[in-house]
């Protein structure tokens, strides 16, 4: 008897939206049975197969049933706190260190200069942030902060100054090796100085130690090294007033990943930070590509490249004047997720050479050299005490060196070297093996084999991190709070991340599907046992969205010991993560499986199962691993089909199609594969968003004839790009291809590039910290993440809402520039406001002023106009001159002006759709502040999209 988990026939009308959007065609309709989906050929239809063919459209509820922390607000991890002690000038210091974000620390009395707070953290201790957290107590925040840091609490080195804001405070610095902590207040205010809640943070960046630097031009006594010593007592300086073209190189020795570099002017030089910044990455000290730009306005700079930058040099210059010389104490450069392990010393008690275990290479191994057996150790000190929570050891791929994993391990901490705790143990897997435990501060890692094997035990590379994943967050929650308290807290936030009003938000852009992703740990504990009830909130949202016309896609979004190597996919680790070494791990997930087709056999309103996530076993997966994945995937398929044998399978064909077996191969029937395709390194750039899309849609033909099956684009995301996004999605539709963006909704602030992936976003009130917070406190803080603190995207809700009801032709129209003319508030000299309408590229015009807000160009079409969308484009030599922030504005008569549109630029290129409007003219405001002249290359109109 196939069982309903919501009812097969619901009667009732949809819930009217809420939402005010420009929406057309919403589903109202409730799912029936005649609304079961299944294949056929290469679509899907409706009445099992056999009616109407439906093309889904929808969004991700990400961040919801799984963690993802750029996303969602489930928290942060902090340095542990353990052992720590903290003092003040004035008041009951320990209320900052207590967990609670009522209490405070308070001076008591109105801001006059000197107050501080000191911690004291027991030993030497690394760490690069600081934030000081006043929430409950608004306005009472620090007007300017001193930190400083010191080895024995006598003598002080300041680390950074900088103003203090309202809520919560962070403080940024280059890395610190240091006992004490003293934050002082160094100005007055009419309000005390309060303290909810002081946090440490040891964020990952490059350890400087084997970088070396050189330098336009240095003062006498001074050396570019100087800025990689680990010293902010030393700096390095130009020895001249600051002029465009003086700069600092440095050369990492090998290509590297990197997202943002901070650099500090130094405590006795503060004013002789860059006017003006720019930042270049290369591979060969030759080539340069530009990743960031920007005003210097205090000692401690970062500069955000948004998005991962590959390249062995990094190169910053200042391009500004100034009497001061250009001074930088400290280079930080973020990169990835794991520790830095430069400087990390390694004994072990067999074998040669532990050292290659930290040399960033799998293909240099330590190893024991005799087989395994009990006793065998390696030992790491990492220098100082370090807050992490997971240890990984991995070896070279294809080789034999595979075969030497751990066929037990047991993985102790110490402090001091001399007390030892173990904190996990368990039998390592093939190729890879991460250990997980509770966040805690450690400066020593010891891991003891104590298995027996024929094989040697060889490392490759170790490597440890505080990674911030749906495991780690949920290890450490139990541990602190226990199984009842971490399952309320989690209620918290899912009770407001997402609420039936979002789905009467999805209904009214007329989307007809939800992915919704679903970690493992919904359905089972950590030690793999069930857990007694983890179906209200996927019963809840199958329901609802049944009612309201709106199909559900259980996507399995996290699998235990990680099917990937991200976060996204539940744990962050090594190629292959642990998942793909576990006979347990994939025995918990068949059995999560199973009982999912149990549950939900027959139900119209599920449109199918996605059994595994971005499934990848290595970044350059080779034919062993396509089979490895391959047979996994017919062993979940056979598990479902011999419960449910009529629900449609979604396959990952995560990387391409090359990437998992034709259907032919096991005798799969009604699949559908599912593709994910991001270009996030060139978020900034239209054309490379544009040729991904040139690129999917030119290959639907061919993956729509072989393997002959429906396909679903599960994720993607377009950045800023409205023009591309409504091409993709008209293709796609014209294919009855499937889509699900990513996603319904984000925490991101509109400067973020990963803002515009929701269609809610910027919710910037302070996460919990996963590993100091309360439960209370943590549970008052996810509470003010519901969509209501979120910002409608709405220019993005709109040009969704525009293709969610099946419009599968994306025609631009651009309005002729006969008759145009332009003015401008400012044109350089040699240029005019003519050549941004010109249809010429290659001529501009231009501000000639650095864009300080306020610039304005305004375009006299002749005759009054539909406007539906606005392209803003700098020459393709000037990519950086695009404005920074901007309003467009239409009118009738030139005098009285309707704002159409406000936002962030993201690149050369910036495609801006507004709700279709008549105008004559149109005028466009750089709001933002940058060193560039604002330049426009061509400036495009179009009637419709």
């Amino acid at each position: 008897m196939k069982r309903y988990v919501v009812a097969a026939l619901v009667t009732a009308a949809a819930v009217a939206a809420t939402a005010v959007l420009p929406v057309t065609a919403a589903n109202a309709a409730a799912l029936t049975a005649t609304d079961f989906l299944k294949a056929n050929g290469n679509v899907l239809k409706k009445a099992s197969g056999t009616g109407s063919t439906v093309n889904l459209r929808g969004t991700n509820i990400g961040g919801w049933l799984t963690q993802e922390d750029w996303m969602s607000p489930l928290g942060e991890f902090a340095a542990d706190r353990t052992g720590w002690t903290v003092t003040a000038s004035a008041g009951t210091a320990a209320n900052a260190l207590d967990g609670s974000g009522t209490s405070r620390w308070t001076t008591g009395a109105n801001q006059a200069g000197g107050e501080w707070i000191r911690l004291d953290l027991g030993a030497n201790t690394l760490f690069n942030r600081l934030t000081v957290d006043n929430t409950a107590n608004a306005g009472q925040w620090p007007r300017a902060l001193n930190i400083e840091t010191s080895a024995n609490g006598t003598t002080w080195t300041s680390v950074a100054t900088q103003a203090g804001t309202d809520g919560l405070t962070t403080v940024k610095f280059t890395p610190q090796v240091a006992r004490y902590v003293r934050a002082t207040q160094t100005v007055t205010a009419a309000t005390p100085w309060s303290v909810g809640e002081v946090n440490l943070y040891s964020d990952p960046v490059l350890f400087n130690g084997t970088h070396t630097a050189t330098a336009s031009a240095s003062a006498p006594g001074t050396t570019a090294q100087m800025v990689l010593d680990g010293n902010t007592s030393t700096v390095w300086q130009t020895g001249a007033a600051q002029a465009p073209g003086q700069s600092l190189t440095i050369d990492l020795g090998r290509n590297v990943d990197m997202d943002k570099v901070l650099f500090d002017a130094g405590a006795a030089t503060a004013n002789d930070y860059p006017r003006i910044y720019d930042v270049f990455t290369s591979y060969d000290n030759t080539t340069w590509t530009q990743v960031a730009s920007g005003y210097g306005s205090n000692r401690v700079t970062q500069a955000d490249f948004q998005g991962s930058k590959n390249g062995r040099y990094l190169r910053i210059v200042s391009n500004g004047t100034s009497t001061q010389w250009w001074s930088v104490a400290e280079v930080a450069i973020s990169s990835g997720t794991s520790l830095d392990r430069g400087g990390w010393s390694v004994v072990s008690s067999v074998g040669a050479t532990p050292a290659a275990m930290l040399d960033g290479n799998t293909g240099t191994r330590w190893t024991t050299g005799a087989a395994q057996a009990p006793g065998q150790t390696v030992t790491v000190d990492m220098g100082a005490l370090v807050t992490l929570n997971n240890v990984t050891t991995d070896t070279a791929k294809n080789t034999t060196d595979e075969d030497d994993w751990m066929r037990g391990y047991s993985l102790q901490l110490s402090r001091d070297g001399s007390t030892w705790s173990t904190v996990a143990s368990g039998v390592g897997t093939r190729k890879a093996t991460t250990i997980g435990f509770t966040a805690q501060a450690a400066r020593y890692v010891r891991l003891t084999q104590t298995g027996s094997a024929g094989n040697w035990w060889s490392i490759g590379e170790l490597t440890a991190g505080l990674y911030n994943d749906d495991y780690s967050l949920t290890n450490t929650m139990t541990s602190r709070f226990g199984t009842a308290t971490t399952a309320s807290v989690v209620g918290t936030h899912q009770d407001t991340w997402f609420t039936a009003t979002d789905l009467d938000n999805i209904q009214a852009t007329g989307m007809n599907f939800i992915r919704v992703p679903i970690g493992w740990n919904v359905f089972l504990n950590l030690d793999g046992t069930w857990k007694s009830n983890p179906w209200t909130k996927i019963d809840w949202v199958v329901s609802q969205a049944a009612s309201r016309g709106i199909y559900t896609l259980i996507d399995l979004h996290t699998v235990p010991g990680g099917g990937c190597p991200w976060g996204s996919c539940g744990r962050i680790g090594p190629n292959p993560n642990g998942f793909w070494g576990s006979a347990t791990y994939q025995n918990w997930v068949e059995d999560i499986w199973k009982k999912i087709a149990t549950r939900y056999n027959g139900n119209p309103a599920v449109a199918g199962y996605d059994l595994i996530n971005e499934p990848l076993i290595d970044y350059g997966e080779d034919t062993d691993d396509v089979a490895q994945k391959s047979a996994y995937y017919d062993r979940l398929y056979d598990a479902v089909r011999a419960i449910d044998a009529d629900h449609t399978i979604f396959l990952g064909a995560f990387f391409g199609l090359d990437k998992i077996a034709p259907p032919s191969t096991y005798g799969w029937t009604n699949v559908v594969y599912e593709y994910h395709p991001y270009d996030m390194p060139n978020s900034k750039d239209w054309t490379a968003q544009n040729q991904l899309v040139t690129n999917e849609l030119g290959g639907l033909a061919a993956k729509l004839s072989n393997p002959g099956v429906p396909i679903l684009y599960g994720e993607y995301s377009l950045y800023y790009n409205d023009d591309v996004w409504a091409r993709f999605m008209a293709g796609l539709n014209a294919s009855s291809v499937s889509w699900s963006n990513w996603s319904y909704k984000v925490k991101g602030s509109a400067d973020d590039g990963f803002a515009y992936w929701g269609l809610y976003y910027d919710n910037r009130k302070p996460v919990p910290v996963i590993n100091s917070d309360d439960a209370t406190t943590f549970q008052s803080k996810l509470a003010q993440f519901g969509t209501s603190n979120f910002t409608q995207n709405t220019r993005f809700v709109g040009t969704i809402a525009k293709y969610a009801g099946g419009l599968s032709t994306f025609s631009p129209t651009a309005i002729s520039h006969t008759g145009w003319t332009a003015t401008a508030s400012t044109t350089a000299a040699g240029s005019s406001a003519a050549a941004g309408i010109d249809g010429a590229n290659g001529t501009s015009w231009q501000s000639g002023q650095a864009m300080a807000g306020g610039e304005w160009y305004r375009i006299d079409m002749g005759a009054n106009r539909t406007v539906a969308m606005v392209t803003v484009q700098t020459a393709s030599g000037s990519k950086w001159d695009y404005p920074r922030g901007f309003t467009v504005e239409t009118s009738l008569d030139g005098s009285t002006w309707s704002t159409s549109a406000t936002g962030i630029a993201y690149g050369w290129k910036r495609p801006i759709s507004i709700a279709p409007t008549t105008a004559r003219y149109i005028r466009i405001t750089q709001t933002g502040v940058a060193p560039q002249w604002w330049t426009i290359d061509e400036v495009t109109v179009y009637s419709s999209y």
